[in-house]
């Protein structure tokens, strides 16, 4: 099954006009993760395969599926599992969908789902503008963090003084930190405390110049946010 899926990867990428770099960032793993999946080096856990399928811009079992007909060898015993678990994924994104998100697994959209449900808010459905709103309408930045990848909060692709403007005007911002898919902390900071990171970006930019998603350290959350959750008792 691994070889297969490996040529199948392969030809889903390259009609995609991906190289594995791309589509190693786009899912958010390591390029030589996917050189070793297509060169029949390295198994598929379920998390990759729900990661490769969102980066690629199809359904999971589409990616599978076609091996799994096409093979005279019963699905080995992982397959079996997805296929048992997808129908439960499927409400998930049935319930992503109703607070305006697209899809759970780009952008960390069922992560962004968590903390909209937690901080009790709602999804602003704007292509540049802040992430959340609350019932009077105050508008509020949303990052996550999975700290057994990264150290860092990403920010924007193309960061620019329209998008810090936009950083500025938001009433809070929250810091969701999770370990792999299990939330453990939300931080809550005001934007005149990132104003350090803010004036040092915009000292940086140059017209026709954005800045590729800078970096705010969980380091600097942890110590100068405020916990939201789990609530202090």
């Amino acid at each position: 099954m691994t070889g297969r899926f490996g040529r199948r990867l392969r030809e889903f990428r390259e009609m995609r006009g991906l190289s594995q770099e791309a589509l190693a960032d786009a899912a958010g793993i390591h390029r030589t993760h996917v050189s070793l999946i297509e060169r029949n080096r390295r198994a598929v856990r379920l998390d990759t395969l729900f990661r490769l399928a969102a980066a690629l811009e199809v359904d999971p079992a589409d990616l599978v599926r076609d091996l799994i007909e096409s093979s005279a060898e019963p699905p080995p015993g992982e397959l079996l599992e997805f296929e048992r678990l997808f129908p439960a994924i499927r409400q998930f994104q049935s319930m992503a969908s109703r607070h305006g998100i697209d899809d759970i697994f780009q952008d960390n959209g069922g992560k962004l789902l968590q903390a909209l449900l937690v901080l009790e808010l709602r999804r602003l459905d704007r292509r540049e503008g802040n992430d959340a709103v609350d019932d009077e309408g105050r508008e509020y930045e949303l990052k996550t963090v999975n700290i057994r990848l990264t150290q860092s909060f990403s920010t924007h692709h193309h960061l620019n003084p329209e998008i810090l403007r936009k950083y500025r005007s938001a009433v809070a911002w929250f810091f969701s930190i999770y370990e792999d898919i299990e939330l453990r902390r939300i931080y809550r900071m005001a934007p005149d405390q990132l104003e350090p990171y803010f004036g040092k970006w915009e000292a940086r930019w140059e017209p026709g110049r954005d800045l590729n998603n800078p970096k705010i350290p969980v380091s600097f959350v942890e110590r100068m946010g405020t916990l939201v959750y789990p609530a202090r008792s």
